[in-house]
């Protein structure tokens, strides 16, 4: 969407209609590719990269005296989800790194302030999941959470958000992490889980423990990692290299490998990396260049490989590998 300088949820149909702006979910894995594409050649990407993150801030919104990223660009009735803001920390966070701007990371703190209103002593602590329907704390809310407070803390040298980072960990752990180290869905607010298990969340935890081990020098760090990501190739990753969950959630559990190969050498993960990523790109990508949403099969449908995110993600993915196993 050239006028406005952002990206569309689906690519132009057969009429060429152009679909809304993203939903805040494809914004942050598209500026998350963006940074990862920054940091590998910047002479190339970084503008595009700064324009994008300006851009988007039309998607900020102040609700009841709050501010952060709606869903949609305003003007709108407030929707806003925790999650999608964790990502837009870790995103904005990046862009700072790779262009030197603090304005950057002026607003990935302003963001992850955001994020923290989602926290409250219900269940034992814990973050939710959408800020107008206070049904359940994800993983997919405290898990991003957790990574934000320690890339802040490396980046503030402030020691309130590694002691967030530990706050929010501990609950995590105690509320929705199975017996094999794997992590659930969600706890609604009766106590129930949903055991279902996405890819993404297990992967954010693995890159947690990285950046644990990084700061404190902690081995026990290092030792959940292994055996979180030993238990969670065995769940989900095909000898051949496919990935037996979404693209959206599987380019993450990808990055938290290489996030573990830089902490411990073992060329394990970056041979489990490359093989996934070789999958995806020789027997998913279409003859259009266009991924579909499963990492385990070719798309069933073409509106699968029009979807923002389902290109977004192998983006990423391409470019945390091309700068960690260069």
């Amino acid at each position: 969407m050239p006028k406005q300088n952002l990206y569309a949820e689906m690519a132009p149909d057969e009429k060429g209609a152009p679909s809304h702006p993203s939903f805040m979910w494809g914004v942050g894995v598209q500026l998350s590719a963006l940074a990862g594409a920054s940091a590998v050649q910047p002479e190339k990407y970084l503008e595009e990269t700064k324009d994008y993150a300006d851009a988007i801030q039309v998607y900020w919104l102040k609700h009841n005296g709050i501010e952060g990223f709606d869903v949609q660009p305003g003007p709108k009735e407030s929707d806003r989800y925790y999650d999608d803001n964790a990502w837009l920390v870790l995103a904005l966070a990046e862009v700072f790194e790779v262009s030197k701007d603090k304005k950057y990371l002026d607003r990935a703190i302003a963001t992850f302030n955001f994020v923290m209103t989602g926290e409250d002593d219900n269940l034992g602590g814990g973050l939710y999941w959408r800020e107008k329907v206070l049904s359940s704390k994800n993983t997919c809310t405290n898990a991003p959470t957790i990574v934000c407070a320690l890339r802040l803390h490396q980046l503030t040298k402030e020691d309130k958000y590694l002691e967030i980072a530990k706050r929010v960990y501990a609950w995590t752990n105690s509320k929705l992490q199975d017996t094999d180290g794997l992590y659930w869905d969600n706890i609604r607010m009766d106590g129930r889980v949903n055991r279902r298990k996405f890819t993404y969340n297990t992967a954010l935890m693995i890159r947690a423990n990285c950046l644990f081990h990084e700061i404190t020098g902690e081995a026990r760090y290092l030792d959940e990692a292994k055996r979180v990501a030993t238990a969670s190739e065995k769940f989900w990753v095909r000898g051949n290299g496919a990935v037996a969950d979404s693209g959206k959630f599987a380019h993450l559990l990808m990055e938290s490998y290489l996030a573990l190969y830089q902490r411990d050498k073992d060329k394990h993960w970056a041979e489990t990396v490359e093989r996934t990523l070789t999958y995806v790109h020789d027997h998913l990508r279409a003859s259009n260049g266009r991924y579909p949403h499963s990492w385990m099969r070719p798309a069933g449908k073409s509106r699968e490989e029009s979807m923002l995110l389902n290109q977004a993600s192998p983006a990423r993915a391409y470019w945390v590998a091309a700068e960690v196993l260069k």
